[in-house]
């Protein structure tokens, strides 16, 4: 059948909302019957399928099993929840399923030679049905099979690559909530592991640098693993998006409905949020990976002498952007052009910087900012101060705490803008280059972030280049 243009572009934006929706409930959750749950919900709210259901693998038992379904009734999910299939069963559609290498649809099962077959032709009621194995990274997670039984509509072949391209999304958020659950789990078992050892002081102490490395570790695995798959939804997010805004919507007749306008509009906000919040996610990751990294003294510190007042000048650069120049805040910069070069690593001290005053930036929506560098003997100093809301004295010191963002620290319309993880990453470069980092603040009256560096070949600076090539990792904080 030879579908009009009006039926074809319909068709098209239906499937990009399904991809949208799925992409979005992937960045949006790590729970995985939560994940399942919705993505059944989405593929079967805009495409052709009226039912659908997921068996997940289980290597251990080599079976597929945990399965979950939507638009059945409540019997035929219970009994769907307990099915167990062997993943070698070669008579059994599912198994077979499991095994492709891409979609397979299945008609007159409910003739088919094979007594288990026609049970659960019986149980879903069907005579033919389309399954595609969900794949990530070349391994199969589970299947994905749907049906048109409720409407009496058939399912065809054409509707194959597009199943398989949404079981694909789906494996890669089964996957992510796989990892996530494991890394919890892990973080649970070090936890218990610290509580046990603790009556006994040297025990304990070894346990929890043990249990630190294991941390770094996992740490760094999946947040790699996480990687991978993210930056996979938020480029398709974004070529979605073009390809909506330059192809797809212009062919698309509204004719003034607003039903459609609102739903093209919800489609370009809704991809906005993906690809606002997968970068975010990717900034966690990140950062993350540099926090674990910087504890676990595996950072390859660069060790130059350093110009500061170049240092101040290519982070104000750098953040330019984030001032509007109309409404504010005003960004002052008095920095001394005679103060003696240190030595360290001047990419970490701009990313230093920078962070300082990104985070006055997200808080002085007025007002200004200043930045002040002077010298006092063999210290420079360098101070970002701004004339936004505060810090209470209470929340001060856990500022520098991880994942932490205190309670009259968050902005005006109180969503979290950041990751936590700034300023301790912050603190853990200026101590490993021998220097300070601290807060002084009023609520209401802003804040001011200042940090000190010995001057090169000053007492303080011999030190820390001593403590940094023995081994001994950075300044601080364990």
């Amino acid at each position: 059948m030879t579908l009009t243009p009006e039926a074809l572009a319909e068709q098209r934006l239906a499937e990009l909302m399904t991809l949208n929706e799925l992409g979005l409930i992937i960045s949006s959750t790590l729970d995985r019957d939560e994940l399942i749950d919705r993505a059944l919900r989405a593929v079967t709210r805009h495409l052709r399928f009226d039912r659908a259901l997921i068996l997940l693998v289980d290597p251990a038992r080599g079976a597929l099993r945990d399965g979950r379904s939507v638009g059945g009734s409540a019997e035929m999910a219970a009994r769907i929840g307990e099915l167990e299939l062997p993943i070698d069963l070669d008579a059994a559609l599912l198994s077979r399923i499991a095994r492709a290498d891409g979609p397979l649809l299945f008609r007159d099962v409910d003739q088919d030679p094979d007594p288990g077959n026609r049970a659960f032709a019986a149980l879903l009621e069907v005579t033919s049905f389309l399954g595609t194995p969900l794949v990530t990274k070349g391994r199969t997670v589970g299947v994905l099979a749907v049906d048109n039984r409720s409407t009496g509509r058939d399912v065809l072949p054409g509707d194959g690559p597009l199943l398989y391209t949404a079981g694909s999304l789906i494996a890669g958020g089964i996957e992510n909530a796989r990892l996530y659950a494991e890394l919890e789990e892990q973080k649970d078992a070090l936890e218990r592991r610290v509580v046990e050892r603790t009556a006994d002081l040297v025990e304990a102490r070894q346990a929890a640098e043990a249990a630190n490395e294991t941390k770094s570790r996992f740490l760094s695995n999946v947040s790699h693993e996480l990687r991978t798959p993210l930056t996979s939804v938020v480029g398709f997010s974004k070529l979605i998006s073009k390809r909506l805004a330059d192809v797809i919507f212009p062919a698309v007749m509204t004719d003034g409905d607003p039903k459609v306008e609102r739903a093209m509009r919800q489609v370009s906000e809704n991809l906005g949020i993906i690809v606002e919040e997968g970068d975010r996610l990717t900034n966690l990751i990140n950062e993350t990976l540099d926090l674990a990294k910087i504890e676990a003294g595996k950072i390859d510190w660069r060790d130059d002498e350093v110009d500061l007042g170049d240092v101040v000048e290519r982070a104000t650069s750098a953040t330019a952007s984030l001032i509007d120049p109309d409404r504010g805040p005003r960004l002052v910069v008095e920095v001394g052009s005679d103060l003696a070069p240190i030595r360290g690593d001047r990419d970490r001290l701009i990313q230093v910087v920078i962070n300082l005053i990104s985070n006055a930036v997200k808080f002085t929506p007025q007002g200004s900012i200043t930045i002040i560098g002077w010298q006092e003997a063999d210290t420079i100093h360098v101070a970002v101060s701004d004339t936004g809301i505060g810090i209470a004295a209470d929340d001060q010191a856990r500022v520098f705490e991880p994942f932490t963002q205190v309670g009259e620290t968050r902005p005006a319309d109180d969503r979290p803008r950041g990751t936590g993880l700034g300023l301790p990453i912050c603190r853990e470069i200026i101590e490993h280059h021998g220097g300070r980092l601290w807060l002084e603040s009023r609520l209401g009256a802003g804040s001011t972030f200042q940090f000190t560096l010995p001057v090169a070949g000053s007492g303080s600076d011999a030190s820390r280049s001593v403590a940094a090539s023995d081994g001994r990792g950075t300044a601080g904080r364990a």
